[in-house]
């Protein structure tokens, strides 16, 4: 029996040209052949009633042996393809058996085709794992970085004022410090000096790590200009400007870099009763009796290449009537896209929210605007770290 079924698989394996070729011999010379020989022997009687059997055994058979001869020559080999295509489909590689005849020795057509699909399974199977190796090590990588920029985050953290300190000071107050990246460019400064405080908002050039460095070495640099000042916050500007410039090396002009901030500077001073601003392409917003009004910083940045080392920034006495509420604010908000139309949020739309909620504790509005800043921001992509500080003083 064994045998039988082997020789059966011979034929299952033959050339589709093969059994196309044996199937036409039998049909077309074979059966035309046999009958002339009957006539020729037998006479016409014999033959008619060999043509009448063949016909009738022709028409019985006819379904089953059109099914056979597909299966033999065809259908057989199409199904074996689809269910190796199946397993392909499903990502199933490993059972997708190599056909054991050599095609380049007269094997079988559909042979030849499901060895080329087992090799392509096989070629697709290494570069998927070499893939899921690649994804591995990725994410591996990954997990490091991410790791480190979390601790790059609590050593920038660190870096920030006592929150604590800022509150004993200055009680009616509220900060946003959201960074675009775990770590970015935007920073707040707080420093007791003489009878009163230096209060800042500093946006450093760049975003995520490189910006991170520029906090770093900017609230380093602070120290040494508060040294160097009178208490006056332009005087401290102009010797950041100094100070970045010549850390960076970018006191010529083929410096390789051009970095540097924006900055606005308060001091303030409660028992004299008294603010002094200053600002470095930055701006303070005041909210009065009168209304919402900017007084606006020098349009000179800090440590960068076209700065002028000696450039002279301005101080301006804030005036005092009563309680006042004062803002300073990096251009990450008022530059972020959004709304309907995607334009940016706006000095207008912030001013807006400075005078409808003017009776707003300033404890809470730190809430209030950070919903309005999110729900203009919609699905747009963040672009840029926003620091935002508000305080009640006078």
């Amino acid at each position: 029996m064994s045998w039988i079924l082997g020789m059966l698989q011979s034929v299952f394996d033959w050339r589709v040209e093969r059994k196309v070729t044996i199937v036409l011999f039998w049909s077309i010379v074979a059966g035309p052949l046999a009958t002339l020989l009957v006539l020729h022997s037998n006479g016409t009687h014999v033959a008619m009633n060999l043509l009448v059997g063949s016909l009738t055994a022709s028409i019985i058979l006819f379904v089953p042996l059109s099914k056979w001869i597909s299966h033999v020559i065809a259908l057989r080999n199409i199904r074996e393809l689809n269910a190796q295509c199946s397993l392909l489909k499903q990502g199933d590689y490993a059972h997708v058996d190599l056909p054991l005849k050599n095609c380049d020795e007269g094997g079988h057509d559909f042979i030849l085709l499901k060895r080329n699909m087992y090799w392509m399974g096989h070629a697709i199977a290494v570069r998927e794992k070499r893939l899921q190796s690649a994804l591995s090590e990725l994410a591996a990588s990954q997990r490091q970085i991410s790791e480190s920029l979390d601790y790059a985050r609590l050593i920038q953290t660190s870096f920030l004022p006592d929150k604590a300190r800022l509150g004993e000071f200055l009680p009616e107050h509220f900060l946003i410090w959201s960074q675009r990246d775990t770590v970015g460019g935007d920073s707040y400064w707080f420093r007791k000096w003489g009878n009163g405080y230096f209060v800042g908002v500093m946006d450093c050039t760049g975003h995520g790590v490189p910006g991170a460095f520029m906090t770093l070495i900017v609230h380093s640099l602070l120290e040494q200009a508060v040294a160097e000042g009178n208490g006056s916050p332009a005087s401290v500007l102009g010797s950041m400007n100094r100070l970045i410039k010549e850390a960076l090396g970018q006191d010529r002009k083929e410096s390789v870099s051009d970095d540097g901030m924006d900055c606005a500077l308060c001091y303030l001073d409660k028992d004299a009763g008294r603010m002094v601003f200053a600002g470095a392409c930055s701006s303070l917003y005041c909210m009065g009796p009168q209304g919402v009004s900017i007084i606006k910083g020098d349009r000179c940045g800090l440590g960068y290449v076209r700065s002028p080392m000696s450039f002279q920034f301005t101080d301006v006495k804030v005036p005092l009537e009563g309680k006042t509420r004062f803002y300073m604010a990096t251009d990450g908000l008022a530059d972020q896209i959004g709304g309907e139309k995607r334009l940016p949020f706006g000095k207008r739309r912030f001013m807006r929210f400075m005078e409808d909620h003017a009776s707003v504790p300033m404890s809470e509005q730190r809430g209030v605007l950070l919903h309005l800043f999110e729900e203009y921001q919609g699905g747009e992509v963040r672009r840029d770290d926003v620091t935002v500080l508000g305080f009640e003083f006078g």
